[in-house]
C-alpha cells in the first residue's frame, strides 16, 4: 500500500479509532472517517489535517457507504455496537448496524475497487475455553448475539476473498488504556474508574481469564495490517490480538497497588457474584510470527496513563466518571436515539 492511498475507517471517531487514525496520518495515508457520531468525536483535533476528510454518516445507509468507499483502497472496519450489555440494550438496532449492512458494505467495497478489508472482530467469539490457551483453530462457540455476528461477519468478509481483495479479521481481546474518546466500560479502565472515582474496586465474579491488550499496540497492529504489501498468510484468516492473560481478580490487584502508589490512599476490593461465565486465555502466537509484531504495552500502562489523566484534571468536568454517558456505552444508548437519527430508514 502507497502512503498516499485512502484508507477508510468507518467508526474512526470512537474509542479505538480516535486512537488509530493519529497513527495512519503520522504514517502518510490520507485517511477518511465515516462515523454517525453516536458519541463524543475524539478526532476534534484532527479536523484541519490536510490528508485527514470525516463524513458524518450511518453505515446502514447504503448511499452514505457508496459514497464514503469512492477512492478507497484499504478499509477498517471499526463501527460497530461494542461488547454484550450494550448490544443487549436494544438488539434489533445492534444486529442492524452488526450484521445487517455488513455485506452490502464489504462487497461495496470489493467493487470500488478497494484492494484491502481489515475486520474489528473479537476474541470474545470463543465464549467459554478451558485450552491453556486458545489460537485461532479453537472452534468459535458464542454464548451472546455480539458473539455471534461478529462470527457471523468473519465469514460473510471471507467468502468474498480473492487475490484482488484481501481480508483479515482481528479477534481483539479486551482493549485497555486511554482514548480521546475516552470509555470506562471495559475490563481494566472500569476497575480502574471505580479506584479512582470511588476508592474501592467491586469485582463481579473474579476467576474469569480475559485476555487484555493495550489500546496502543491494536492500534499499532492495525496500521501494520495497513502497511504491509501483503497479507500473505493472513490473508481470509481470523488472528488473535491479546497479550496479557489474567483473571480478573488479578486485574483488580494490580489496580489496587497502582492507584494506592500513585495517589496515596487505600482501595479495598470487594468481591460479588456474576453471572458473566466468559472465560478464555488467548495464543497471539499467529500474528506475532507472520507480521513479526511484538506486544509492547501492558495492563499496568493501561492504568498509569488513565490515572495520569485523572490527575491533570482530564475527566474534570464529570461529576461521576462512573456514571458519566460519555464514557459508558450502554448508558448512552439508554439516553441517545440510537436508531437512524436523521438517515431516512433503508432496507439493508
Amino acid at each position: 500500500m502507497t502512503d498516499q492511498s485512502i484508507v477508510l475507517v468507518t467508526g474512526g471517531s470512537g474509542y479505538i479509532g480516535s486512537r488509530l487514525v493519529p497513527k495512519l496520518l503520522a504514517a502518510g495515508y490520507r485517511v477518511r472517517v465515516l462515523d454517525a457520531e453516536y458519541f463524543i468525536n475524539g478526532l476534534m483535533p484532527w479536523v484541519t489535517h490536510p490528508r485527514f476528510e470525516f463524513i458524518k454518516g450511518d453505515i446502514r445507509d447504503r448511499p452514505a457507504i457508496d459514497a464514503a468507499l469512492s477512492g478507497v483502497t484499504t478499509v477498517v472496519h471499526l463501527a460497530a455496537v461494542a461488547n454484550d450489555p450494550s448490544f443487549a440494550c436494544d438488539p434489533e438496532v445492534s444486529r442492524s448496524i452488526n450484521i445487517d449492512c455488513l455485506p452490502h458494505l464489504i462487497r461495496s467495497a470489493k467493487h470500488s475497487g478497494c484492494k484491502r478489508f481489515i475486520y474489528a472482530s473479537s476474541a470474545s467469539v470463543y465464549g467459554i475455553s478451558d485450552e491453556p490457551n486458545v489460537n485461532e483453530h479453537q472452534p468459535c462457540v458464542p454464548i451472546t448475539d455480539y458473539n455471534r455476528y461478529k462470527a457471523e461477519g468473519e465469514s460473510i468478509l471471507f467468502g468474498l476473498t480473492d487475490a484482488s481483495f484481501e481480508t483479515v479479521a482481528v479477534r481483539a481481546a479486551t482493549v485497555c488504556g486511554w482514548s480521546p474518546r475516552q470509555r470506562l466500560d471495559l475490563t481494566v479502565n472500569i476497575l480502574t474508574a471505580s479506584a479512582l472515582a470511588r476508592q474501592e474496586i467491586t469485582v463481579f465474579g473474579g476467576a474469569q481469564y480475559r485476555p487484555n491488550i493495550h489500546i496502543d499496540d491494536l492500534c499499532r497492529l492495525y496500521t501494520m495490517l495497513v502497511r504491509c504489501d501483503s497479507l500473505g498468510q493472513l490473508c481470509g484468516c481470523a488472528v488473535n490480538a491479546g497479550a496479557d492473560n489474567r483473571t480478573i481478580c488479578d486485574i483488580a490487584v494490580e489496580v489496587k497497588h497502582i492507584v494506592e502508589c500513585y495517589f496515596g490512599v487505600c482501595i479495598p476490593i470487594r468481591t460479588t457474584a456474576s453471572d458473566d461465565v466468559r472465560s478464555y486465555r488467548l495464543d497471539s502466537a499467529l500474528v506475532q510470527r507472520a507480521l513479526g509484531f511484538k506486544f509492547v504495552y501492558t495492563v499496568r500502562d493501561a492504568v498509569l496513563e488513565i490515572c495520569e489523566r485523572y490527575q491533570s484534571g482530564w475527566f474534570g468536568d464529570s461529576t461521576d466518571i462512573l456514571t458519566d454517558p460519555r464514557y459508558h456505552n450502554v448508558r448512552n444508548m439508554q439516553c441517545s436515539d440510537w436508531s437512524f437519527s436523521s438517515v431516512e430508514r433503508r432496507s439493508c
